[in-house]
């Protein structure tokens, strides 16, 4: 398909009166068009249609009803009959009254495009550029970030699910492949053994019968594996994705000991970020926070915080689902220095604190990060009854530390922790803490004498100027509006589907995330150009009731 694009677009004069006299008031579509235009034009996706062929869709109008399905929640085809039947979606899309709209499969073609061509932050980039034009976003004003999780578009699996899953998924693609090979090599017998999808319910519930049928699974993708590595065959077969899923979830849930399969225990498994999860989409992890656990991915939200402009999303980062919040730190600021869009104050929560990120946002970006920096999970800090390193004095020329009794320390050895980490361990001597009146407080240590770690120097400092600044009046009064993004996030998970990955594969959810907070941004747009004020914090009449009491002396 190619394009030839049209240098801009206008509501037909009858599809305007009619919206007008339909739509008195106005709705979300139409108070879009006349403030913000069409939004996008033709000729941001020029590069993704070729110069010559059947002439294409107009892709300004592709891009918009992308967002909008993502606004209202809409599939392919229910967003394919709002285009050829709803007035308000005809007006923004410049459409007359009686045009037949498109076949619902331009839009799936439409976002492979975006993927193809590397172009899908294209919806989200062009909204943002958009609304700068129209000075409702600027650069060095309050930001705040948070992140949540989504649920991949797939099972669930537990070991024994997904290894049998990921033999039978394999056979199925090789039999598309290559019928003949199949039809060659494999067993009959296989066929009633892989012919359904693998349910726990229909597995084995002793342990020992569902050990033997997962290693009768590892023999069988293990034969597999050496008839696809033989010399004599093709070599192509072996460059198959799910021949190459195959292999690696073999290698995470066998061992190969003296010819034989066995299969591994659970605490001999890879870490989950480097365990395959699913034979479908190997971009998804298992992860788990706090009470919560889930197979999928994890969404960063930013989004401005100032009280003259419209809270607006300004990026969004989709990672794996086991990767701590202070990894996609970096990445916001560069991409948020890309787009000229940084904050002066970015407002986070402990997870984002770390010492390097703190001091890399302030020297790299000018970015006064602020929140609380995390406990080092140390029982003094954590209980707050004992003398956690805050209590210790740190003498850095003279390599000692002080301890709150005013003995020094007495050895100073550099080296790394078990993440790799610089850190400096300092030991004071047995004889001083073995005599110390505040020994309990400091060490319940068999050997009885007190050892700490220190990050280097500024590293160091800079988290104790941190856990300082928390205790102050400024900084509580300014770490409350972080709270914001959280609503956000609860609009974005009910209100637009966040939770639940639409497609399969890391690159089309991040897709999904993009259009979604681009559709976020156009409502929020329209309820301020219609002067509908922000919603406050909801309670419940019980509440409102007595809260006066609550506040009154007794």
């Amino acid at each position: 398909m190619s394009l030839h694009p049209v240098s801009s677009y206008r509501v037909p004069e009858l599809t305007a009166r009619v919206a007008r006299a339909a739509f008195p008031k106005g709705t979300l579509c139409l108070r879009l068009y006349d403030e913000l235009g069409t939004i996008f034009t033709d000729h941001d996706f020029a590069e993704l249609f070729a110069q010559r062929g059947q002439p294409a869709e107009a892709p300004f109008r592709l891009a918009l009803i992308t967002v909008l399905q993502f606004l209202e929640g809409l599939s392919d085809r229910q967003a394919a009959d709002a285009v050829r039947a709803r007035i308000d979606w005809k007006y923004l899309l410049c459409l007359d009254l009686d045009d037949p709209g498109c076949d619902y499969s331009i839009l799936c073609e439409f976002r492979a495009r975006l993927l193809a061509g590397g172009a899908e932050h294209k919806l989200f980039d062009l909204v943002i550029d958009r609304l700068r034009e129209h000075r409702l976003l600027k650069a060095r004003t309050r930001q705040r970030t948070d992140s949540t999780h989504v649920l991949a578009a797939v099972r669930d699996l537990n070991r024994l699910e997904k290894v049998v899953e990921t033999l039978r998924a394999t056979l199925n693609v090789l039999a598309t492949v290559a019928p003949d090979w199949v039809r060659m090599h494999l067993p009959l017998e296989w066929v009633e053994r892989y012919r359904r999808r693998a349910e726990d319910y229909r597995l084995p519930q002793e342990a020992k019968a569902r050990e033997r049928l997962a290693e009768q699974v590892g023999t069988a993708g293990h034969r597999l594996l050496e008839l696809l590595w033989s010399p004599t065959e093709p070599t192509w077969l072996r460059s198959v994705p799910a021949v190459e899923t195959l292999r690696q979830i073999w290698v995470q849930n066998f061992l190969l000991m003296e010819g034989v399969v066995g299969w591994r225990q659970n605490d001999n498994v890879p870490p989950a970020r480097f365990r395959l999860s699913s034979p479908y989409d190997v971009d998804v992890r298992y992860a788990h926070k706090r009470s919560v656990t889930w197979v999928g991915y994890k969404v960063h939200l930013t989004e401005t915080c100032e009280e003259a402009l419209p809270n607006l999303i300004t990026h969004v980062q989709t990672d794996e689902a086991v990767l701590n919040d202070n990894h996609a730190l970096p990445q916001i600021h560069r991409q948020l220095a890309e787009r000229q869009l940084l904050p002066s104050r970015h407002l986070v929560d402990a997870g984002y604190i770390e010492a390097q990120q703190l001091i890399e946002s302030r020297e790299e970006y000018g970015v006064d990060l602020i929140g609380p920096a995390q406990s080092n999970g140390r029982w003094q800090q954590v209980q707050g009854n004992g003398f956690d390193i805050s209590h210790f004095q740190i003498d850095w020329d003279k390599q000692q530390a002080v301890c709150p009794q005013g003995k020094c320390s007495s050895s100073w050895r550099p080296q790394r922790d078990g993440r790799g980490n610089a850190v400096i361990n300092v030991v004071f001597a047995k004889a001083d803490c073995s005599q110390c009146p505040s020994l309990s407080q400091c060490t319940t240590a068999k050997g009885k004498r007190r050892s700490i770690n220190l990050r280097p120097r500024e590293l160091h400092e800079v988290l104790q100027q941190t856990r300082q600044r928390v205790q102050t009046a400024e900084f509580k009064a300014e770490h409350q509006k972080r709270a914001g993004v959280e609503g956000t996030i609860s609009q974005a998970v009910r209100a637009f589907g966040l939770r639940q990955a639409r497609y399969i594969g890391k690159a089309k959810t991040h897709l999904q995330h993009l259009a979604t907070a681009a559709a976020i941004n156009l409502e929020r747009v329209a309820d301020w150009f219609a002067g509908v004020k922000r919603e406050t914090t909801r309670r419940s009449a019980f509440v409102r009731v007595m809260r006066p009491l609550l506040t009154t002396p007794q």
